[in-house]
């Protein structure tokens, strides 16, 4: 993931790793400027910190990282309630 870290906010580059590769993740289509589709991915962190990391599809199975975030109180109230709502 080079030049990750330009565009993390209070998110580390093992956090993102650990998140996409949470098996319980929601995934939310989300629109960027000019109508852009992305893929905000809602889920946690090894350690269970709840964090949203963005990509935007390039095609086939190729996907690129834009952000990663740590969630607000309540946005992590709504993945929790999604987490008990597909337990």
């Amino acid at each position: 993931m080079p030049g990750l870290m330009a565009i993390l906010r209070d998110v580390a580059e093992h956090e993102v790793t650990q998140a996409l590769n949470n098996p319980r993740r929601w995934p939310r289509p989300v629109k960027g400027q000019h109508g852009i589709p992305y893929l905000a991915i809602w889920t946690r962190t090894g350690t269970g910190r709840p964090i949203i990391v963005v990509l935007r599809h390039l095609g086939g199975l190729d996907s690129m990282i834009v952000a990663a975030k740590p969630m607000t109180t309540l946005e992590a109230a709504q993945l929790e309630q999604w987490e008990q709502d597909h337990a």
